[in-house]
């Protein structure tokens, strides 16, 4: 939401829903506001996590097929079932053209390949947009044309890119999380406040089972790759400093 709000991207609605605690506005927790779009930080402790139950967005309609999991505003301190939701159906989203689109704008960019990375990147937005069903044309070129949104080559480009493309990637967060760990954009990813480390991790740990029964294996793989904890990079990941995006050592660290 802090990516997408201050640009009125025309995402948002299909991303999320407005926060509900307009019901009964005066149940605890909500804020003296009417609806709005509102995120919610990760790494949160369970109690404050109760916090945002009532202030928070909750995903769009579209990902809702059933009202059994979207119980979210309270009506005369009881929790009530959410209305109009969708149901819509999506394919399993393995390379979208939004992310083939952004490939290409920042290949273009490094010199990689001809062609324009602005008009590739116009087109991996246009393409995203097209995916989760935005058809207000009016919108798509308002939000194009907005600053900071409209092109501007060179790293900057590249941190635009790299923004765009984890924006789209919604709903597909092992490639977002894969993306973020290329490019460390957005940079405002950090750990939350009761997160169990200070940076957001680089892998996953090996499996229980994994050191119960392939411990020759994975003893090997760990004298290759390092420690087998949340902050050792993988093969892909071990030179952070070659991207250009690259912020510095405070990436990822709270």
């Amino acid at each position: 939401m802090n990516q997408m709000l201050p640009f009125n991207d025309p995402r948002v609605p299909v991303y999320a829903q407005p926060t509900l605690c307009y019901i009964n506005p005066g149940a605890t927790g909500c804020p003296p506001n009417p609806p709005q779009y509102a995120g919610m930080p990760n790494g949160l402790t369970a109690t404050e996590a109760a916090t945002y139950s009532l202030s928070s967005s909750r995903p769009g309609k579209v990902f809702y097929s059933t009202t059994r999991f979207c119980k979210t505003a309270f009506a005369n301190g009881a929790f009530v079932g959410c209305t109009g939701l969708s149901g819509a159906r999506f394919p399993s989203f393995i390379m979208t053209y939004a992310e083939v689109s952004f490939i290409l704008a920042e290949a273009a960019e490094r010199g990689w390949i001809a062609g324009s990375a602005a008009a590739y990147y116009n087109q991996g937005i246009q393409a995203s947009m097209a995916q989760w069903g935005v058809t207000d044309a009016t919108a798509i070129t308002a939000f194009l044309a907005r600053p900071g949104i409209t092109y501007t080559p060179g790293t900057a480009g590249l941190r635009q890119i790299a923004l765009q493309k984890w924006i789209a990637l919604y709903s597909d967060g092992v490639e977002a999380w894969s993306e973020w760990r290329r490019t460390c954009v957005p940079e405002t990813v950090k750990p939350g406040p009761a997160a169990v480390i200070g940076t957001v991790p680089r892998r996953y740990e090996y499996s229980v089972r994994d050191h119960s029964v392939n411990s020759a294996n994975l003893d090997v793989a760990v004298s290759r790759q390092g420690p087998d904890d949340f902050t050792t990079r993988i093969y892909w990941d071990s030179k952070p400093t070659l991207a250009p995006t690259y912020p510095g050592a405070s990436c990822g660290v709270r």
